[in-house]
């Protein structure tokens, strides 16, 4: 059988480091070089140079004894996929939820760099929906995920974003100036959410809500997005009142405690 074309791109070194990273998942946690390289299969040298590159990154700790164990590292990007993971298992059906109250599509967001990215959504119940896909990017300064998300970071990162990002005009509702968008940030932040007027779609109307962990920062963003008009008719504070609430909720399940959401929910 032919092997996979795609393998002359792998990187040896990489899958090396890897292999070893992985011994250390097991039921035993510390290693010797010498432990290591009979394991894997690898002369002792190799897998010398190989830890001492992890060390140097940070995936793993060596102590007096040069005994090796996992580094901070390795905790750090664990523990965000296992967030992630964790946000659409507590997310889903929360969304679900929201989507037969709503009647509209739900969208789960994150950011990534100067961009949103869907990691997940509910469609709407009825017949007519919002066209999307998980692993879609979105522009971050015309939607209500991208907006929400920009609006919680620090002033330092939101600053930092804001002079990357293109506005890019989609619609004739569409924010073009960067002052006006730094404008409705600080609006967004206060309030607790955020509005897309028609400004990515000329016939999709959008609420979308933070979500915070533990630490009270922001980790993703929820919306509804539909086509027919939630905002500036007689339901938009229920609408608005709906998406913060599940928001808030699955930031609860999240370990935020602090209820910054009083207001609005109860309003």
């Amino acid at each position: 059988m032919a092997s996979n074309p795609k393998e002359r791109y792998l990187i040896n070194s990489i899958i090396r480091a890897s292999n070893v990273l992985k011994c250390f998942s097991g039921a035993k946690t510390h290693f010797k070089v010498s432990e290591l390289a009979l394991h894997l299969g690898l002369d002792r040298s190799t897998t010398y140079r190989i830890l001492l590159s992890l060390e140097k990154a940070g995936f793993v700790e060596k102590d007096e004894a040069g005994v090796y164990s996992l580094g901070l590292a390795a905790f750090e990007i664990g523990n965000a996929y296992l967030m992630q993971t964790d946000l659409i298992q507590v997310s889903k059906p929360i969304m679900a939820d929201l989507a037969s109250k709503a009647q509209e599509t739900v969208h789960l967001a994150v950011l990534s760099d100067i961009e949103i990215v869907y990691v997940d959504k509910v469609d709407s119940p009825r017949t007519l929906g919002v066209m999307s896909k998980i692993g879609q990017r979105g522009p971050l300064h015309c939607t209500s995920l991208g907006k929400t998300l920009l609006a919680f970071q620090s002033e330092d990162e939101q600053s930092r974003i804001v002079q990357k990002i293109r506005m890019t005009p989609f619609t004739s509702k569409t924010i073009t100036s960067k002052q006006k968008l730094i404008e409705e940030l600080r609006i967004i932040k206060k309030q607790g959410y955020a509005l897309d007027r028609r400004e990515i779609e000329e016939d999709v109307e959008c609420i979308g809500a933070p979500i915070l962990n533990h630490l009270g920062n922001v980790i993703a963003a929820l919306s509804i997005s539909g086509p027919q008009r939630k905002i500036g008719t007689p339901r938009e504070k229920q609408f608005i009142h709906d998406v913060v609430k599940a928001a808030a909720l699955i930031s609860s399940k999240m370990g935020y405690v602090k209820d910054s959401w009083k207001k609005e929910v109860n309003g």
